[in-house]
Order: C-alpha cells, then structure tokens, then sequence
C-alpha cells in the first residue's frame, strides 16, 4: 500500500474525518487530505512525522503498512476528542423457506460455516467497527452464541427479538443500544443473507457517512435495457437512473433516532424490508455509494449453491 493509502487505514481506525485531521496537521480544508490519500500529492518527510504524530503511530508504520496500535474502547483521539464508536446489527430474524433445506437460510452451513458467520466474520475482522449486535429469529439464540464462541467472535454483544419487518427489527435494535452510544456514532445495518460484503466497502460506506451523515450500498443498473409497464404500457426507463439496493447501510445514530421518531408521529406501519426505503417513505435525502455486484441477497437454493462456489475459490 502506498502511504496515502496507509495514512487514510489510519484515519478510518482512530474514526477520524479528512477534516479533523486537515484540523490536526494544520490544514484550511480537507482537499489536502484528500489527495495525499489518494496519491496526487506526496508528503515531505517532514510532514510525515507530524501525520504519524497526529495518528498516534509511527512514521515507519505510515511508509511500510504495518497495523498499528488501535484504541478499542471509547477513549479520547489524539487532541483529546472523544472518537466516534461503530456498531453493526445484523438483521437475522427471517425465516423464509424458499432454498428447500427446512432450515433459514441465515443458518445454512455452507464449507462447514453457516452463513450468518460469513457475515459476522467481516464485521470482526474490520477496525472500525466495535460491536456486533445480532437480530435474531425466536428460538435460534443459543446457537447463534454458540457460533459466537466456535468461530471466535469476540465483538458481538447482544441477541436482539426480531420483528414483523426489517425496519420494525431495527426499531427493536435501535430501543436495545440506546444509551449505549452518542448520538455522533455511526450504526451499519448489515442483511445476515448478504455474507460477501468486502472489507473495502465497509471502510468507504464509514467515510461516506462520516461525511454526509448517511450512506447505503448499491449499485448502478448493468442490464441493457429497463421497462416499465407500471400504467399499462411499456415504457423506457434510462438504465444510468436506477440503483439496485444493496447491503449494508451506515447511518448516525442521530439520523435513526429521528427517522423513528417521525415515523412514530406520522403513525407510520414500519412495513419496508429496510431503512433505506423507510428513509424514502419519509422524505428524506439518500446517498448512494457503488459497491460490487457480488454481494447477492441468498434466498433460493440456486442462490446459496452460487455462494458456495464463490467461497470455495
């Protein structure tokens, strides 16, 4: 990795924004930051001892790559601010029947794993995010905290009821850490049915909410052509306007309180299968980031039998 790159791992570990460290080195804006990271401008190595010093790590650490020391608690950033926290749910309270195995299929074993820790690995294993909360089918929670001690997930911290839909699980989530978190941390919400989300995409939908308060993985529209027939006829629609939804989301814990709260005063039914549509329903503004097609949602038996070979690569 280049040191750029290596600079913005740092940064996304101590959960700091481009401007907060623009803010650390002494910088007017955070386009500096921005295209040090990107490799448009080189540092001085003069510069870089003060990069190391604001990132609490060394300048041998920023040139060669290796992981330095990561506060794992809700301590102070260098400067002294209190750094940010992330937590994941994961909604894995379904119980569709559509892949034929009489199991759901967020506790199907695919190569000796069953999915949902596939999907609670990636969560472990990224620094920037603290905590795993698990929305649960009734019945299963004994064996999701089984799975938690087998497969060494140390970060998860709660088994949550699910609810009638994703959004009405993720009320119950949200009633279950509140108080735990500021209002300024970041929550992923994260489908136990979409196990292959990558490291990478995590990391730039944390950046993207730290800068807009908001993000939801998607991806643009790759077939040809799109029709409607929504008014009884078909009717053309333009390919590079469509989004397909994808999984997770990120979003401040300011942001969901006061989505629910709306919710709440407009006597909405939470009916929608995620935030993101809820957020629509109610008026507010989405931001998109692009993420890989291969992170299909596992529903049918076709569907897991292709995320097995996608695993055994």
């Amino acid at each position: 990795m280049s040191v750029g790159a290596n600079i913005k791992k740092r940064r996304f570990e101590l959960r700091m924004s481009q401007q907060e460290l623009a803010d650390a080195m002494g910088y007017s804006t955070r386009s500096t930051i921005a295209k040090i990271e990107s490799g448009e401008n080189d540092v001085s190595q003069k510069k870089l001892q003060k990069f190391a010093a604001a990132l609490d790590t060394t300048v041998e650490a920023l040139i060669a790559g290796y992981a330095a020391p990561s506060p794992t608690t809700a301590e102070a950033v260098p400067g002294g601010k209190r750094r940010s926290r992330g937590a994941v749910i994961i909604l894995a309270g379904g119980k569709a029947g559509q892949n034929r195995q009489n199991v759901p299929t967020q506790f199907v074993n695919v190569h000796g794993k069953p999915i949902l820790v596939y999907c609670m690995d990636a969560y472990q294993a990224h620094p920037s995010v603290d905590d795993i909360y698990v929305v649960c089918l009734k019945g299963w929670e004994s064996i999701v905290r089984a799975y938690a001690e087998q497969y060494g997930i140390t970060k998860l911290r709660g088994l949550i009821p699910g609810g009638a839909s994703g959004t009405a699980s993720l009320k119950n989530a949200l009633d279950h850490i509140q108080g735990k978190y500021g209002v300024g941390d970041t929550i992923l919400i994260q489908e136990a049915t979409r196990p292959l989300v990558r490291p990478e995409t995590i990391s730039r939908l944390l950046q993207a909410c730290s800068e807009r308060g908001s993000a939801t993985a998607g991806y643009s529209m790759r077939e040809f052509v799109q029709f409607s027939t929504a008014e009884g006829k078909a009717q053309y629609i333009d390919r590079d306007t469509i989004v397909a939804l994808q999984s997770p989301e990120a979003h401040k814990l300011s942001l969901l309180n006061e989505i629910y709260l709306k919710a709440a005063q407009q006597q909405h039914p939470l009916t929608e299968s995620c935030l993101t549509m809820l957020m629509h329903a109610l008026g507010y503004t989405v931001n998109f980031i692009e993420s890989p097609i291969d992170n299909p949602k596992l529903v049918r038996e076709e569907d897991i039998a292709s995320f097995s070979a996608l695993v055994r690569v």
